[in-house]
């Protein structure tokens, strides 16, 4: 397939010019590498106009010849695996025009960098993830405005249209399931330790570690090896969750280099409270350097109660490791305010967007793909009753067979208890030393102080403009 061998070029030739292939971590290298192209991309754009949304837009898809499209698709959803050729095969048997579908799923600490590869080497799949806010910015140069040619836009909220829709590219982002992390309870071993109900405050939780300690059960495992999911992603993030507006404002004025004192901030006092009460003293020895599948496994063979910073997106790999869990294991908040009002769930909405490409055949095909996607009724079922993920669009129905700890993130959000991960409003380039600075501090090579003083100097050398 045809790709924009341009901008392709120029982003290869920006990613050598600065040395960064192979190194730093995933986010930073997307980020880093594409700034420098982004300006010349759109001097090509102008010089080499592209005609194709327009074209794209009135192709009948069905029309096309039987087999003559191929489609591929590069998402950071290793849990899909082993369940999406169903997905394949009953698309395909729908649209005779589609002759092969290739899909990829490697982990998110994995797949910015194999995004930039894909780019460089001028195959970029056909639908990726670029997801909600600034993150992943660089990438909206080289995907489709989703506005038309794509039934499923018809079915969007205002808001999700709102912050689906990026600079002066138009509506990019397709979203297609929510996410909700948390806690993972289980109920089997809270009952045995005298609770009829789930932590709602930080010294209800503190108290449940000692209960549990008292009967000698481990109460989490905590995985910080992987500083990018469960230290500055999934949990690293509640402090700003917790405030009235979700913590945009707060991170508006962080990004502005205004001092927001964090060391009186109240949210983050609780949130560093919980780790240096909770979370750090009750931690399993070696949380430092433990993986997350050691700490998933642990928790799906119940050696401990509770798995921190993970969520409902875990029902298939429960149902793979221990299918009878799915009964009595739920999905809560992280409840580091001792305001049970204050305390949230983190969601993040998986979303999908379309790439650019010369062949207009191609983009019309991948429009009704990640359409079907996120608005079929088989992908509905699929995405919630294999996968356990509600769906994005509220229009469509919840499946009776909808596990339990998807139903526990509908119950949040339905009690105004779920707030978008900010995480994602946050600058990519960033992340390295915002992970660093994490792993420091539970690993105990930095003082609270010392913390904060460095996670508010990341926002000012961000605004210094020392990350690019």
């Amino acid at each position: 397939m045809k790709k924009r061998r341009i901008m392709a070029t120029v982003m290869a030739a920006a990613m050598l010019a600065t040395g960064l292939t192979g190194c730093g971590s995933s986010d930073q290298a997307a980020t880093t590498a594409a700034p420098a192209a982004t300006e010349k991309a759109a001097q090509a754009e102008t010089q080499a106009p592209d005609s194709s949304e327009k074209a794209a837009d009135e192709i009948d898809v069905k029309s096309l010849p039987a087999g003559s499209i191929d489609l591929s698709l590069m998402l950071p959803l290793g849990q899909w695996t082993d369940n999406f050729n169903t997905l394949i095969d009953a698309y395909k048997a729908e649209h005779p025009e589609i002759g092969e579908i290739t899909a990829t799923f490697p982990s998110s600490d994995k797949y910015d960098d194999l995004l930039v590869s894909a780019l460089s080497a001028n195959d970029l799949p056909n639908i990726i993830n670029i997801g909600y806010g600034i993150r992943r910015q660089d990438w909206w140069q080289y995907c489709e405005d989703l506005s038309t040619g794509c039934p499923a836009y018809d079915m969007l909220t205002e808001a999700q249209i709102t912050n689906g829709t990026d600079g002066d590219y138009g509506m990019l982002v397709l979203p297609m399931t929510l996410e909700g992390t948390g806690i993972l309870y289980n109920t089997r071993i809270l009952k045995e330790a005298g609770w009829d109900h789930t932590p709602q405050t930080r010294d209800e939780l503190l108290q449940y570690c000692k209960d549990l300690k008292a009967k000698d059960i481990q109460p989490f495992m905590l995985p910080w090896a992987e500083t990018y999911l469960n230290l500055f992603n999934n949990v690293g993030n509640y402090w700003l969750l917790n405030k009235p507006d979700g913590g945009k404002e707060t991170l508006a004025r962080l990004m502005a280099d205004e001092d927001v004192d964090l060391a009186n901030d109240p949210e983050m006092t609780e949130l560093l409270d919980t780790y240096e009460q909770i979370l750090i003293p009750y931690a399993q020895e070696g949380a430092v350097s433990t993986d997350k599948w050691t700490c998933r496994n642990a928790f799906f063979a119940e050696e401990c109660a509770m798995l921190v910073g993970e969520g409902s997106y875990e029902t298939p790999n429960i149902q793979n490791a221990n299918p009878a869990m799915l009964d009595y294991v739920k999905q809560d908040i992280l409840p580091v305010s001792n305001d049970p009002e204050k305390n949230k769930m983190a969601i993040a909405s998986i979303s999908i967007s379309v790439t650019k490409n010369d062949d207009p055949n191609v983009v019309a095909c991948a429009k009704d793909f990640a359409s079907w996607l996120v608005s079929s009724d088989t992908a509905r079922l699929w995405h919630q009753e294999t996968m356990g993920s509600p769906t994005a669009i509220q229009g469509l129905e919840v499946s009776e067979k909808l596990p339990v700890i998807a139903k526990d993130v509908i119950d949040a959000i339905a009690d105004g208890k779920g707030v978008e991960n900010i995480f994602v409003y946050m600058p990519s380039s960033i992340y390295t030393d915002m992970q660093e600075n994490w792993a420091r501090y539970v690993a105990g090579a930095q003082t609270r102080e010392e913390f904060l003083e460095r996670y508010q100097q990341i926002f000012k050398d961000y605004q210094d403009g020392i990350y690019g």
